[in-house]
């Protein structure tokens, strides 16, 4: 053992010495010094290095979040007896609780954002083949952009329609090279390509993974018709987000009370899922505040997708989720014209064309529109159906086209 220990510092040693300019630049770059030691430890055992991994992850460094982007791409390969998938998942998780109760534990890699992650994941990312992701986060742009027998394949947590800017924000600080983006349309794929002169050789057009479970879940016909509430919070100012307009209005929305007795006499239920940053921020709405919502964790987020009948957000991609299926979605820009914090405006276009016309600034419209759709049994019109269709590159297999390309580019 302790032969292995002294070649171990022998050949980082070697290599500091060897890559001095190398070593500089990360260190300047990189504020995690656990990041720094794993990028050297990567590239001083690169020569061992026996590739077989194909590491999938979500949004891992929350406890909230259960994006299950990655985690359905993940289950695809376990389906189909690839062995060497694994999914890197919080084990504080509420994903992780659920499925341990579900008993779905297999190849899954347990990590405590409290402890050093990297050096539990050094092994895994050593011998990869490929690093599949929903989120860029954590550094993990510096360690791909430094190790170049790394490839990379973000698939995206949802379309980035409304939020374009921000997701070409997680994507910029990544070389060229490793750019491999999965993009649902012609449409979005033009975003990267002419917004944001991304090359068109690591742009594939496949869709999001997780649409294929909506397609396969099954739901209780028997059960009530519901409206699913779902917003997304921008900010981590916790202080701020007490007297934010976008505080106030859901709260007076979920009350209203023409809304309110409305569903009950329709025998409606209306469901409100708070954004994984609001409880991030371990802000907490009291079920007694409301008198007819009911409150759903971020973990219910998939099985209401599927079984509501129609959405209310602003600028989520849920919403997508709901137009794949054909259902009507309503966009509330809640705190559009929230005169404190301005800065919220730069991620809400009014103008948008894919709000389809549904799309309010003020509550009393939002309900008129609620009440014509439940009305129509939420159906929506073949224009609003052909608007929904042209979103979609792919509506089959999503899952089998993705692995497709993940193979095209563990060949090159």
């Amino acid at each position: 053992m302790k032969i292995i220990i002294q070649i171990t510092i022998i050949i980082l040693i070697f290599f500091l010495i060897h890559n001095k300019t190398l070593y500089i630049k990360t260190h300047e770059e990189i504020k995690n010094m656990n990041v720094r030691k794993l990028i050297l430890k990567l590239k001083a055992f690169s020569k061992y290095r026996q590739p077989k991994y194909l590491l999938f992850s979500d949004f891992y460094g929350s406890r909230f979040c259960s994006d299950i982007n990655a985690y359905t791409l993940f289950e695809y390969y376990l389906k189909n007896n690839i062995k060497e998938a694994y999914y890197i998942i919080n084990k504080n998780s509420d994903l992780y609780r659920s499925l341990r109760k579900e008993n779905k534990t297999d190849n899954l890699i347990l990590i405590n954002t409290r402890e050093n992650i990297y050096e539990k994941l050094f092994n895994y990312i050593l011998n990869s083949r490929i690093i599949i992701q929903s989120y860029v986060f954590l550094d993990f742009h510096y360690i791909i952009n430094n190790i170049t027998y790394l490839k990379y394949l973000y698939i995206n947590h949802g379309i980035t329609y409304f939020k374009n800017d921000f997701i070409a924000s997680e994507l910029i600080y990544l070389n060229e090279d490793k750019r491999n983006i999965i993009t649902s349309s012609p449409y979005e794929y033009n975003i990267f390509i002419k917004k944001f002169n991304y090359s068109d050789k690591y742009i594939y057009q496949a869709g999001i993974a997780r649409y294929d479970k909506y397609k396969e879940m099954k739901i209780n016909s028997n059960e009530k018709k519901c409206i699913l509430v779902s917003f997304t919070y921008r900010s981590y100012n916790s202080s701020y987000f007490e007297i934010s307009l976008y505080k106030k209005n859901i709260i007076r929305l979920l009350n209203d009370y023409s809304l309110v007795t409305f569903l009950e006499n329709e025998n409606i239920n209306l469901i409100y899922i708070p954004h994984h940053n609001e409880l991030y921020l371990k802000k907490k709405y009291n079920q007694k505040n409301f008198h007819y919502a009911k409150i759903a964790g971020q973990i219910k987020l998939t099985k209401y997708i599927k079984k509501c009948s129609l959405l209310i957000t602003d600028i989520s991609s849920v919403s997508f989720a709901f137009m794949f299926q054909y259902k009507p979605v309503l966009f509330y820009l809640l705190d559009y014209n929230d005169t404190i914090n301005i800065n919220e405006k730069k991620s809400i276009d009014p103008n948008n064309k894919l709000y389809f016309g549904n799309i309010f600034l003020e509550q009393d419209a939002l309900i008129k529109r609620i009440k014509y759709f439940v009305k129509k049994n939420f159906k929506i019109n073949k224009k609003l159906k052909r608007n929904y269709k042209s979103v979609f590159y792919y509506r089959k297999n999503i899952c089998r086209r993705i692995s497709n390309i993940i193979e095209k580019i563990l060949i090159t």
